[in-house]
């Protein structure tokens, strides 16, 4: 299933719902027995201003310390070590919550027996959820018919993200071959309950043969272009990329939708300048007393519909060699000798990216888009990638799905990977697209890990 504009595999989905499940239930007896214990009376208001409030906190908390992540979907020793660590920092803020305000009156012995039993659910349950989500069962897998290239893609694709339990029939690289080996089967629901099909293979003059014979075994027909969009976030460019983006709700957006989301960016970017107002005076100093030029670096960069802005940043290199090649290099290595000392803790931290709140608040970037280039990439990633302009339909932002899902500041060997995610991105750009991508940001800048 899609929130979003993100794929959930369905073994995610089940993890989260069986863990919400447990949390509701068990947090309701949570607070019946505390209220027991205390000598208090259980009021309905109370026992649901208290349950939500532990559930947010463990979603929450779950959420940043990545127990939600494909890596940790399943039993492992990293997941025991997370789980501690998230329940621990649990039973930190739960105190200090119950300690300061009146939200919380719980007694700590049973909050702590509660998140024992909640690791041992958490375990218990991802390990029957792991036992019984058998790759193999013919129920789960998904026929291909498509040509070479397009099933190369596709196994690739597969093979990185194993966590979304994806198991994949080839049938052939053509619809002959595709009938041919559907026809003796006669029991759809032990075998296929759905086809992948190149898209320039139903032009075949026994395409209408073979989507009788589907009907007829029940089997669904999707798109594998669209499939691989819709589950690895990503548009791969082709002929028909045009046609798609014609019918997106990016061209059908309302100028109210635009407003909203204008106002929105403003409003947030002036909460942040407030909320960081501190963190930048002293980055500000910290640059200063580093090294010698302005704290804050201007580069020309390209904008929405090919416009040209200034797009402003802390500075991390020095000014007297940074100047002629930093408009050559797509990104710099990690023992980069341009950049300063403090520069390397601004990056690490992402914060050199903070006086972008400037360029949102002066309508020239939005908070989530697609990184804006300098022109001269552009000038070569238009003459490399078809349908490079697309990615200008929309502001560029501070972040955007490129970000989150690959190393954006990589190779130039990693441009089409980049490209692709803008592309979906712009396709299928949406207020809760923005806050799923916004809130894994704040997450990958926590830890200090993914891309730029």
């Amino acid at each position: 299933m899609s929130i979003g504009g993100i794929y959930i595999g369905p073994r995610a989905v089940i993890t989260f719902g069986a863990e919400l499940l447990w949390l509701g239930l068990s947090t309701v007896s949570l607070i019946i027995v505390n209220c027991a214990s205390l000598g208090e009376p259980v009021t309905s208001t109370a026992l649901f201003l208290q349950s939500f409030v532990i559930v947010a906190l463990y979603l929450a908390i779950f959420y940043v310390m990545d127990l939600y992540d494909s890596a940790l979907i399943t039993p492992t020793r990293a997941l025991l070590l997370n789980l501690v660590q998230a329940t621990g920092i649990l039973l930190v803020i739960i105190g200090m919550v119950t300690a300061g305000t009146d939200v919380l009156r719980l007694d700590p012995r049973t909050v702590f027996a509660h998140t024992l039993l909640t690791v041992a659910f958490v375990l218990i349950a991802r390990l029957a959820i792991e036992h019984t989500a058998n790759p193999a069962n013919p129920t789960s897998l998904l026929g291909v018919v498509a040509s070479d290239p397009l099933r190369y893609q596709l196994d690739q694709e597969n093979a990185q993200r194993t966590d979304l339990g994806l198991d994949f029939l080839w049938i052939g690289n053509s619809l002959e071959k595709g009938q041919a080996a559907l026809a003796p089967i006669k029991d759809s629901h032990t075998y296929l309950r759905k086809i992948l099909i190149d898209r320039e293979l139903l032009e075949s003059h026994c395409a209408l043969q073979f989507l009788k014979l589907c009907r007829d075994r029940e089997i669904q027909i999707e798109e594998l272009r669209l499939f691989i969009e819709r589950v690895y976030g990503k548009v791969a460019p082709g002929p028909d990329v045009i046609c798609d983006f014609a019918k997106s709700p990016t061209m059908s957006s309302s100028k109210a939708m635009f407003a909203i989301r204008r106002a929105r960016d403003v409003a947030l970017a002036c909460i942040g300048l407030v909320v960081t107002l501190p963190v930048t005076l002293l980055t500000m100093l910290a640059i200063k007393c580093d090294s010698s030029g302005p704290a804050v670096y201007r580069q020309e960069r390209v904008g929405e519909n090919g416009r040209l802005f200034t797009m402003l940043k802390f500075r991390s290199m020095h000014m007297e060699i940074a100047a002629p090649d930093v408009v050559s290099l797509w990104s710099t290595a990690h023992a980069d000798p341009r950049v300063t000392r403090v520069g390397k803790i601004l990056r690490a931290l992402h914060l050199d990216e903070l006086p972008q709140l400037i360029n949102v608040i002066r309508g020239e970037m939005s908070l989530v888009g697609p990184r804006p280039f300098h022109p001269l990439h552009v000038a070569e990633l238009e003459a490399t990638l078809p349908h490079f302009g697309l990615r200008h339909l929309v502001k560029p932002g501070i972040t955007g799905w490129a970000q989150i899902r690959c190393d954006y500041a990589a190779s130039v060997e990693n441009r089409g990977e980049v490209f692709a995610r803008d592309l979906y991105y712009v396709k299928h750009a949406s207020f809760l697209f923005d806050l799923q991508i916004l809130l894994e940001t704040a997450r990958v800048c926590l830890w200090r890990r993914g891309s730029r």
